[in-house]
């Protein structure tokens, strides 16, 4: 199979890391890989921030973690359908878990920002959150994007720290190491749901 395919079907999310940090040289070219994406008019609007180190990673997961539990908490109090309820206060206390690290311990955060005047900036984050997924995948790393992370650029303390300007959107918080477990095999997809195909 080609190799490039082969990297696309066998990515998978992974939420288990070993301890083995990531070279400073495999996340520039991480990077670099995101930065090579397409985007809007190629204006080349997308900004990076690494961070490997282990304390920050703890402070920042804390502080994202608790403002998406609050999130999710008002969210389910307003709905009134008890199943759709059930399932965010499912998501409430898996956030309110003191052993919950929604970075799941791994050793690398990427966090993928676009300045104002990029002119598609969630398309242009998620295209290039993908090419550093399969950049990862391919080097033999594992690599999550982190949904509950969004939160962080809520705190113009951490924006600050970041050297990120308030002015930056945060696209994808992405995760990145070395995967625990041995079998890394993707999860099962049914038939590619072509509506129609039209000749």
């Amino acid at each position: 199979m080609n190799e490039v395919l082969k990297n696309i079907y066998s990515r998978r999310s992974v939420r288990s890391y070993t301890d083995e940090p990531v070279s400073e040289g495999t996340l520039k070219e991480i990077v670099k890989a995101g930065f090579y994406a397409p985007n809007g008019m190629n204006v080349q609007a997308l900004r990076f921030v690494v961070v490997t180190n282990k304390e920050a990673m703890l402070r920042y997961g804390t502080f994202a973690k608790e403002m998406s539990k609050q999130h999710f908490q008002r969210i389910a109090e307003a709905i009134p359908d008890p199943v759709k309820r059930e399932g965010l206060l499912r998501t409430v206390n898996n956030l309110a878990n003191p052993h919950y690290n929604i970075f799941y311990n791994a050793t690398a955060l990427i966090l993928v920002f676009a300045a104002p005047h990029a002119l598609t900036p969630n398309e242009d984050g998620a295209l290039a959150a993908e090419n550093m997924m399969l950049a990862a995948s391919s080097l033999g790393l594992g690599s999550c994007w982190i949904g509950f992370a969004g939160p962080l650029a809520q705190s113009s303390e951490i924006m600050g720290e970041l050297g990120v300007p308030t002015d930056h959107k945060l696209i994808a918080p992405l995760i990145f190491g070395h995967p625990k477990k041995g079998d890394m095999a993707p999860s099962q997809r049914m038939e590619v749901p072509i509506v129609k195909w039209i000749s």
